[in-house]
């Protein structure tokens, strides 16, 4: 049985790999503190569609999800506060609200939504209408409802909803091609996956989510990087010859260099173990700025040419012909869970902006605010970008 089942998720693995569509190369990690506090970036590679706004959602908000024949699904309202980067209305045909990409909500509690390809999506059709929800509404149904990742995880084996993968357009035909990975202000983690028509829900004990593969085998991949160590070894002997080291970092030689998911992962899960735990809110998100800029990427440091597709970078909906593509870094963002803080910072910018879910709290109202905005007031405190 044991080995059935190991060979059933290199089966569902491999059919992911082989049929991974446009990549979009994301990573989310999270870092705690000295005090154990939660620290959660995340960085978006893509080559053309992308977020091109913020959008505050106050409690209350409200939203109904559709079922695969168009029908009325889950609706919801919101007992919490969202900030999120958001795809306009649209992304699925017929779908009535924005897409939630990477958000969080006033209680700490952060979504992430990155590519995974291969999904299948899960059969609902003996599910009850109103507990149906679309994979594009699933943001807000968790961060409108839910504080902790463990009440999330409760939530979705009690079956409270149904989620479906909808196919969205200029992805591809297939199901949705993402997967989420959730963070909680105890630095608690879970990663949600729908490979072979089901939801599964994984603990997420690295905090660190990438791309393809799948998340298990991510978490599988770690155990070949065992030796890894922020410890310099400075001298050493070669038979009778004593060498010293110049300047330390040789232990980062063996630290995957490439850009690829899985090279991501582990750089991911390095730095977020070894980096010094900070003392203060401050010092933890400067620390986490410097962790980021790790996965930092700026246009045309990697191309793909169109002789060499599909496969590795492309733009999912212009570069179909002659043009060459580059996957960048459009924005980063980091989350301090414990003040209830959003920053960002798009391509365009030197510096992040913050957002205080707290001073937010204050809008009746879903307030949108566009990158073209942000990057025209480049201020470090871009709260009053909404109050006003």
């Amino acid at each position: 049985m044991k080995n059935k089942r190991i060979v059933s998720l290199l089966t569902a693995a491999s059919l992911a790999l082989a049929s991974v569509g446009n990549a979009i190369a994301c990573t989310s990690l999270v870092y705690t503190d000295a005090q154990g506090h939660a620290y959660v970036g995340r960085t978006m590679e893509f080559v053309g569609v992308q977020p091109d706004h913020l959008t505050y959602f106050p409690k209350g908000s409200q939203f109904t999800s559709t079922t695969p024949d168009g029908k009325r699904g889950i609706a919801f309202g919101t007992k919490y506060g969202i900030f999120s980067t958001s795809i306009k209305k649209g992304l699925v045909p017929g779908d009535k609200d924005e897409t939630v990409i990477d958000a969080m909500n006033d209680q700490g509690l952060v979504f992430s939504m990155q590519s995974l390809g291969g999904n299948s999506s899960p059969d609902v059709s003996r599910a009850p209408q109103d507990k149906i929800l679309s994979l594009v509404d699933f943001g807000p149904w968790t961060l409108g409802n839910f504080a902790t990742v463990a009440q999330v995880k409760q939530a979705i084996e009690n079956k409270d909803v149904e989620i479906w993968l909808p196919t969205v357009p200029f992805l591809g035909q297939g199901a949705f091609p993402v997967h989420i990975a959730l963070y909680d202000k105890t630095g608690q983690s879970i990663v949600i996956e729908w490979i072979g028509g089901k939801t599964t829900v994984y603990d997420n004990s690295v905090g660190v989510m990438t791309n393809n593969p799948p998340f298990p085998w991510h978490v599988q991949n770690m155990s070949n990087y065992s030796y890894l160590t922020n410890v310099d070894k400075n001298s050493g002997k070669f038979n009778n010859l004593s060498v010293n080291a110049f300047d330390g970092g040789g232990n980062m030689a063996a630290l995957p260099s490439v850009e690829t998911s899985p090279g991501r992962f582990v750089k991911a899960a390095y730095y977020s173990t070894f980096a010094e735990k900070a003392t203060t809110p401050t010092q933890s998100i400067i620390t986490l700025s410097h962790i980021m800029n790790n996965f930092d990427r700026p246009k045309n440091i990697s191309i793909d040419l169109p002789s060499d597709m599909p496969g590795g970078e492309r733009d999912m909906t212009s570069v179909k012909g002659a043009k060459s593509s580059s996957e960048v870094t459009l924005w980063t963002t980091m989350r301090d869970t414990n003040q209830n803080q959003f920053y960002i910072r798009t391509i365009d910018s030197v510096n992040y902006s913050m957002f205080d879910l707290n001073k937010l709290s204050a809008l009746k109202g879903v307030t949108k605010v566009s990158f073209e905005t942000l990057n025209a007031n480049p201020n470090v405190d871009g709260t009053a970008l909404f109050l006003k």
